[in-house]
């Protein structure tokens, strides 16, 4: 089984094929640019996303069950941080089971999401090195291949792309070789590797860091600015030239997006919301103004929540 499905839109939750082997909470960051582009190229033991974002997101994720999840960026990709560091474009990440990786993507992100089946993959590893899977491929976190290595695991990626023009879904021996040359690939690319080195953070860094913990923990209640500055130990200048380094945002826009984002979410999902209405629900999320929170959601999703619920 050969399977290839494109997908096009401006809104994450229509972009089935890249939640192949991810469980995703995602916020959308601004506007869209541009429509976000996934192709899933799909076989019995390995799913392998191609992906390009139309806006920037905030990202929570973690591998499904059963499942080995690991990511590479394209060469030209744009500055991208997870793990509260900037990731090399030659970086593979591995990603946690359960706990999840916190990502920012910028607009125009761009790579690729490899998953296996954990119990495949296993089994070939026994086969191919004579040693358990968890002593060859580590612990979740970021690592840095050779040049050489990071090569090759590119040159097995374009193999896979060639598959849709050869017609393979009828061949299944062509399948295999190529299900086992990538997961050789990634292994190779991992084995014996150590994680990105964590560097000391800078002043600004920490600052960042200790501001997401009160956003996040407090479920994006409405924090002043003076409270999150004292919290993050920082000035409201310093704190909003990091969080636009990383995010392309403010703290203020953040948070609100990150609100609009539960709304946009509760709307998909509005059977299981417990409201009435859509103005109880974005009462629930901190919203009073229904004029200017309509005016904030369709900027940032090209429709009415209106539209988002009849859409669902």
């Amino acid at each position: 089984m050969f399977r290839v499905e494109k997908q096009k839109g401006r809104h994450f939750d229509d972009l089935t094929a890249i939640q192949y082997g991810w469980d995703f909470t995602v916020s959308q960051l601004g506007p869209s640019d541009d429509v976000s582009t996934v192709t899933l190229y799909q076989t019995p033991h390995v799913g392998y996303n191609r992906f390009r974002y139309g806006s920037a997101y905030d990202q929570r994720l973690h591998s499904r069950e059963g499942i080995l999840s690991f990511g590479l960026l394209d060469p030209d990709n744009p500055t991208t941080w997870a793990y509260d560091q900037l990731i090399p474009n030659d970086a593979v990440t591995v990603f946690p089971r359960e706990e999840d990786l916190k990502a920012a993507s910028p607009r125009g992100f761009r790579g690729s999401g490899i998953h296996f089946s954990e119990s495949n993959m296993a089994n070939l590893a026994e086969q191919v090195y004579r040693r358990p899977l968890d002593l060859l491929v580590p612990a979740a976190g970021i690592y840095v291949p050779t040049s050489e290595k990071i090569g090759l695991l590119r040159l097995e990626l374009q193999r896979w792309h060639q598959l849709e023009a050869y017609g393979a879904g009828s061949r299944p021996g062509i399948i295999s070789r190529r299900e086992e040359s990538l997961a050789l690939a990634v292994i190779n690319a991992l084995v014996d590797e150590n994680g990105l080195e964590d560097k000391f953070p800078t002043n600004t860094e920490r600052a960042v860091t200790r501001a997401l913990e009160l956003i996040h923990g407090s479920e994006f209640e409405n924090i002043s600015a003076l409270e999150l500055c004292q919290h993050a130990g920082c000035s409201q200048r310093t704190l909003e030239k990091s969080f636009l380094k990383r995010f392309g945002v403010t703290p203020k826009k953040y948070i609100k997006y990150l609100r609009l984002a539960q709304v946009y979410r509760g709307l998909r999902n509005f059977h299981v919301q417990g409201c009435d209405s859509i103005i109880e629900l974005a009462g629930i999320h901190g919203f009073w103004h229904m004029g200017q929170f309509a005016a904030d959601y369709r900027r940032i999703y090209g429709e009415l929540p209106s539209d988002t619920l009849y859409r669902r």
